[in-house]
């Protein structure tokens, strides 16, 4: 990935990024950011509403905005700086969004670039339109992506099974120490003698 700086930055420059809304990617995400909302995940309560059935969080469709941005343009290094959204359509579950970002204003004096964001379905219906203001990196970031996904949540799981491994350590090496330092205590008479006369 390559943060650009934005100098490097041209008035009509564009990237996106797709992902599908499956039932799992939308569960992370509201159970990270605790988003209970029934309109999300009960069909019932759903099924009793304007939309029929369950719709995927708008700010999972916004934060797709936010992958392009810190990955794409300007990429590795930006900072966020304001967003303006606007949702035009539901999303429902297993829709695959694309996100797009599009240069439309450069303000070289306070180092800010002006996106116009939008995100649309499958069928190239909009679902959210918007702008963002962005302060790029100063000079072009080239980063190297750490591994996610299936790697990291090996790492991860495996976790709570180290725990009482290093825990035992941890036992081993205080039990150690208290012994080392008992060996060390000069011995002190015991018995029940009367003091000396």
């Amino acid at each position: 990935m390559n943060g650009k700086p934005l100098n490097e930055m041209e008035l009509g420059d564009t990237a996106e990024v797709s992902r599908v809304a499956s039932a799992g990617n939308v569960a992370e995400f509201i159970d990270s950011v605790g988003d209970h909302n029934p309109i999300h995940h009960d069909r019932e309560y759903a099924a009793k509403t304007r939309f029929a059935k369950p719709i995927v969080p708008g700010m999972w469709t916004a934060s797709l905005v936010s992958a392009v941005l810190g990955t794409k343009l300007p990429g590795p290094g930006c900072i966020y700086v304001s967003q303006q959204i606007k949702f035009t359509r539901p999303v429902y579950f297993d829709d695959t969004i694309t996100a797009r970002v599009e240069v439309i204003e450069r303000v070289v004096d306070r180092n800010r670039v002006r996106l116009k964001t939008t995100c649309v379905n499958q069928r190239g219906e909009e679902v959210m339109q918007g702008e963002a203001v962005l302060s790029p990196p100063k000079t072009a970031v080239a980063y190297t992506e750490r591994k996610t996904g299936t790697a990291a949540l090996t790492h991860w799981s495996l976790q709570p099974w180290l725990w009482p491994v290093q825990a035992a350590g941890d036992l081993a090496r205080l039990s150690a120490s208290a012994i080392s330092v008992w060996k060390s205590e000069p011995t002190k008479p015991t018995g029940n003698a009367g003091p000396e006369e």
